[in-house]
């Protein structure tokens, strides 16, 4: 078994919401410039949900407007996050570091 000595954190972060990229019923790439350390998706829309994926093609996970706190996915090493709406147009917020 390998015995972590050390984490390695993210000097970047990212930060996008509806006003700099709208969604759509299709996924739409948010390239974050960098490589994750961490990744935070919020829905903020009301009664519709935000599926999210790291290939662009299967749905990784969905983030209801029920849920009480944003997504929040440590340690995960991507450039880049897809996300679509179930009708599109839905409000979230969307933080990498």
């Amino acid at each position: 078994m390998a015995i972590i000595t050390s984490i390695e954190m993210s000097d970047n972060s990212y930060f996008e919401d509806q006003a700099g990229t709208a969604l759509t019923t299709s996924f739409v790439k948010l390239d974050f410039g960098f490589d994750s350390f961490c990744i935070i998706v919020a829905n903020d829309a009301t009664a519709k949900y935000i599926e999210y994926s790291f290939d662009g093609a299967n749905v990784h996970g969905r983030i209801k407007d029920t849920d009480d706190q944003p997504k929040l996915m440590l340690f995960r090493r991507h450039g880049s996050i897809y996300l679509r709406g179930e009708s599109g147009g839905e409000a979230y917020r969307l933080e990498a570091y």
